[in-house]
């Protein structure tokens, strides 16, 4: 076998093989691309539960004080 007949074998396989790794190389960057979106989307929503829980701490407190007060108010109204 000559040197040409071996390059003319070795050329087709050596493309598969580098246009397989240009798609594996694609393929990580969108899972990469991927995975970043989904770290933004898990922050956003942990600091919309931090929000939340917060303003409905808030609301408790509220709503508790205003409970106090009524139940003061009426201790000194009712005998």
């Amino acid at each position: 076998m000559t040197p040409d007949r071996r390059l003319d074998q070795i050329e087709p396989l050596i493309a598969d093989v580098l246009q397989k790794v240009d798609r594996l190389v694609e393929g990580q960057g969108q899972i990469l691309e991927l995975s970043v979106r989904a770290d933004q989307k898990a922050d956003s929503i942990a600091k919309g539960m931090v929000e939340l829980t917060l303003s409905t701490q808030r609301q408790y407190e509220d709503l508790k004080a205003g409970q106090e007060a009524l139940m003061q108010y009426l201790r000194e109204k009712l005998p």
